[in-house]
C-alpha cells in the first residue's frame, strides 16, 4: 500500500492516542466530575472514534470487509494501548472501562463512515485544504 496524503492525519492521529495514552500519570492533573460520564471515558471514546474516520477516510472506498477489519484492528489497538500501560512503569493502569469507552468509539466511528464520505464534497468546500488530503 502507497501512503498517500490522507493517509497523514490517520498516522498522526495513531501516533497520538499512543503518546498521549503511554504517558506517565503524573503528566496530567487528576479530574473528578460527579456525572454519569466520566471524562476520561469521553475522551477515549473520541480519541477512537476519530481514529477510525481518519483511517477510513484514507482508505477511500471502503468496503464492507474493510470496515470490519478496521473495527477488529480500533479494537485491538484499544486493547494493546491498555495492555502496554499496564506493563510499563508509567503510573497508569488497566481500566477496562478505557476498553469499553474505545470500542464503543470505534463502534460508532464506523458506523459514522459513509456519513462522513458522504459529507467530505461540502467540507472540501468550506475547507478548501481538505482537498490536499482527500
Amino acid at each position: 500500500m502507497k501512503l498517500q496524503r490522507a493517509h497523514i492525519p490517520a498516522v498522526l492521529w495513531t501516533i497520538f492516542i499512543a503518546s498521549s495514552c503511554l504517558l506517565p500519570a503524573a503528566a496530567f492533573r487528576s479530574f473528578s466530575f460527579d456525572t454519569l460520564i466520566e471524562l476520561d471515558k469521553l475522551v477515549h471514546f473520541t480519541l477512537y472514534a476519530v481514529f477510525i474516520l481518519f483511517w477510513a477516510l484514507a482508505i477511500r472506498d471502503i468496503t464492507l470487509k474493510q470496515k470490519l477489519l478496521l473495527l477488529f484492528v480500533g479494537i485491538a489497538y484499544g486493547i494493546l494501548i491498555e495492555v502496554l500501560q499496564s506493563s510499563m512503569s508509567l503510573g497508569r493502569s488497566y481500566d477496562i472501562g478505557d476498553i469499553v469507552a474505545n470500542t464503543t468509539g470505534c463502534i460508532l466511528g464506523v458506523l459514522l463512515i459513509t456519513l462522513a464520505q458522504r459529507s467530505m464534497p461540502l467540507l472540501k468546500k468550506y475547507l478548501p485544504f481538505l482537498n490536499k488530503l482527500y
